[in-house]
């Protein structure tokens, strides 16, 4: 079925009135004005279709990008999916600002990435505190008393930080901004957001999955090959993938054949797009492509770890990733659970993990559920598994982010 992707981008200026950045925002086909989905989902859409359905560089031009996070989303794997000196990850206003979050941001910085606090009004305790992980700040300067615009903006640039005057709409409030010291600026005085729009062909389920399954079992770059030539939306989505800045850096040269865009990308980061595309670009408006994407994204990361802690071997840990990843693909597929297991190309300890929580994977699976629920682990499943000290072990393993 073909349909339309859309995202929008409004430029962030200079003091000189140059493009230096574009906020990407998410879209949805049905109505472009609102952005119907929330928190991670949008986010992953967003990655999704930048890279994906319009190219991040076409989309870009030049600029840099930032794009809205989540606190869930900024501890999320997916962040590898971006090029860390081109992208600003803009922290939303209703984030909690904890000492944990800080931790994760200046490890995000230190990859590369710029951290921006969104929709800044005043200087709170927890601000104030979490500056030293901030590189922008974004003052929302509607809500912004004029009569302490220069003090604000003062104390920013007192502690080192680009000030960024969002939502300016008049020439008098550039005029104010510019006065009081602002670098940067964002609002529909210079643009409004700029709907950019492709068709859609999504990969089917199918395609998805045996592309997943092969990357996870470390399938030779053949076989990828071979399974890819029969998903053409799929190859088209990984070759603007791996033609983007973001992997074709050390070359000019221009990805030609599926192998080469599969060898530059790497498995890990196309087991990443895969995960966004299972849960990602699910109908926005469904209610519950957040939900389901958070859940899944860290039940998955968790049996992974959980593997590795326990002593697995290898093709266990890649197992349990894939098992928690698939868990849960039948919702957004409308397929009873049993005929939607059978049909994918995995392994039949995967299956019978999935649909009847057999085996160390399905124990392991189980365990997850329990964690998640905040339910008392079953001792008696999990000692006859995985032995003695797993609950001392796993339970504070789920409770990472």
């Amino acid at each position: 079925m073909t349909g339309s992707v859309l995202l929008a981008r409004q430029p962030i200026v200079d003091r000189s009135g140059g493009v230096v950045a574009h906020e990407l925002l998410f879209r949805d086909a049905a109505d472009a004005s609102l952005s119907a989905a929330d928190g991670f989902a949008r986010t992953a859409a967003v990655i999704e279709r930048a890279f994906g359905d319009l190219g991040v560089d076409a989309v870009l031009e030049g600029a840099d990008g930032a794009i809205n996070c989540t606190g869930e989303f900024l501890y999320s794997d997916f962040l590898a999916m971006l090029p860390p000196e081109r992208f600003i990850l803009e922290v939303l206003e209703d984030t909690e600002l904890t000492p944990k979050l800080g931790t994760r941001c200046a490890e995000l910085r230190r990859a590369g990435f710029r951290i921006a606090l969104d929709d800044v009004r005043s200087v709170t305790p927890n601000l104030a505190a979490f500056l030293r992980h901030v590189d922008i700040v974004k003052v929302d300067w509607p809500f912004v008393p004029r009569a302490d615009v220069a003090d604000l903006v003062a104390h920013f640039k007192d502690q080192k930080k680009l000030v960024l005057a969002e939502k300016v709409e008049e020439r008098a409030d550039h005029q104010v901004a510019l006065t009081a010291g602002c670098e940067l600026f964002q609002g529909y005085f210079f643009a409004r957001p700029q709907l950019l729009s492709a068709k859609k062909i999504p990969p089917t389920f199918a395609a998805v999955f045996q592309a997943l399954n092969l990357l996870i079992n470390e399938a030779t770059t053949a076989e990828i090959e071979r399974c890819l030539k029969s998903a053409p939306s799929l190859v088209l989505q990984i070759l603007r993938l791996a033609n983007s800045s973001r992997y074709n850096r050390a070359s000019n040269e221009a990805i030609t054949s599926i192998a080469q865009a599969v060898t530059r990308v790497g498995t890990q980061q196309l087991v990443r797009w895969c995960g966004i595309l299972l849960y990602g670009e699910v109908s926005a408006g469904a209610g519950i492509t957040d939900p389901l994407m958070q859940l899944v994204h860290r039940r998955a990361i968790f049996m992974e770890r959980a593997g590795k802690s326990l002593g697995m071997d290898t093709g266990f840990c890649q197992a349990a990733y894939l098992t928690g990843l698939l868990s849960l693909a039948h919702i957004p597929s409308g397929l009873p659970l049993n005929e939607f297991v059978f049909s994918l190309p995995v392994s039949d300890r995967i299956r019978q993990a999935i649909t009847h929580r057999e085996g160390a994977l399905g124990d392991l699976l189980s365990i997850a559920e329990s964690l998640e629920r905040g339910h008392t682990l079953d001792r008696s499943a999990a000692l006859a598994t995985f032995g003695a000290d797993v609950i001392g072990r796993l339970v504070p393993l789920f409770c990472q982010p």
